[in-house]
């Protein structure tokens, strides 16, 4: 399973309800606009809207954070910092914007702020795991300041620990009808491709048989890597390198309802924006994830080998039965 955003389904959530009309100017299109932007990392363009919106109405203080998120997109991490911290004067519990404050300071190399940054992010909020592991990489990142060796065997050590105990989550869940065909499949932490600008979090190389999860989520909890595998363990399912709109839209139900059954209150912005759409609807979510991948390759098939499943037709009737030609992919996510 992979971030997709704005192939993601984290992030889109900001646009899916218009702004009220706020005292003094309307600038509710501009901002409707520069979050259409954000979500599809135009940060340029949403910037633009952003600062023509707060020039129009500058006691809007949502505006704040919302360019905080474009200049941290464009890696202007000290203007990204000045915007969330005004946004956070009038709003200080607000754990994202806190955790997007942590983030800036920590890219823009201010660890110990980072540090209290992120520390209070978990005062208010003890089970968010963005923010967990946050802090254990900022807090490695300057162990390695002073112990770079120190530093880099004390997270190998607990990244091996933590995707051990994250497999056998996973594994426990999945079964027999998958294990088998995970058999021979490598799963490690590593660098991911990146798609729409945003690397995954987690990938399926069929070339490779293998299942790498971001080194970004080294520290995160084992439920949420485990939710990861149980995604990517669709594709390895398969043993091809074809991927479909409906073989996304199984990885994630079955990501998703690993996540209800097993996340033990811990919170994922990515896993329970999935989540919740589940438990809304099942129908909600492929909605969701359809309209997602679509965007990202405009040529992806509806339908592709074993999905869907148990359907007792050879390969060329499947072939032919998708919307579009079957392509092969070098990454599935």
């Amino acid at each position: 399973m992979i971030k997709i955003t704005p192939v993601s389904i984290t992030g889109y959530s900001g646009g899916l309800n218009r702004p009220k009309t706020f005292k003094g100017v309307d600038v509710s299109d501009l901002l409707i606009k520069g979050d259409k932007a954000l979500n599809e990392n135009q940060y340029g363009e949403a910037l633009k809207n952003y600062s023509e919106a707060k020039a129009k109405n500058p006691d809007e203080i949502s505006v704040y954070k919302k360019m905080g998120k474009a200049y941290a997109g464009l890696k202007d991490y000290k203007r990204a910092q000045e915007n969330f911290e005004i946004y956070l004067s009038k709003n200080p519990n607000d754990v994202d914007i806190l955790i997007e404050l942590g983030s800036a300071q920590h890219k823009g190399g201010l660890y110990k702020n980072a540090i209290e940054t992120y520390k209070k992010a978990i005062s208010l909020d003890e089970k968010n795991d963005l923010a967990k592991r946050s802090l254990m990489e900022v807090e490695n990142d300057t162990l390695a300041l002073y112990s770079p060796e120190k530093a880099k065997r004390a997270k190998m050590e607990y990244a091996g620990n933590n995707l051990r105990t994250a497999l056998e989550l996973a594994t426990s869940y999945l079964g027999n009808e998958y294990m088998k065909d995970l058999a021979n499949v490598e799963i490690k932490f590593g660098q991911t491709a990146s798609m729409g600008g945003t690397a995954n979090i987690a990938q399926y190389e069929n070339y490779k048989k293998g299942i790498t999860v971001s080194t970004q989520y080294m520290y995160a909890a084992p439920q949420v890597i485990a939710a990861y595998l149980v995604h990517e363990s669709v594709h390895a399912k398969d043993k091809d390198a074809y991927t479909s709109v409906r073989e996304e839209q199984d990885a994630y139900a079955l990501a998703a309802k690993f996540w209800i059954k097993n996340s033990n209150g811990i919170k994922d912005p990515e896993m329970d924006y999935a989540a919740g759409l589940y438990k809304s609807s099942p129908r909600k979510l492929n909605a969701r994830v359809e309209e997602i991948y679509t965007l990202r390759d405009q040529n992806i098939a509806k339908t592709s080998p074993n999905h869907p499943p148990k359907q007792k037709t050879s390969f060329l009737t499947k072939r032919k039965a998708a919307s579009q030609s079957l392509r092969q992919y070098d990454t599935i996510a």
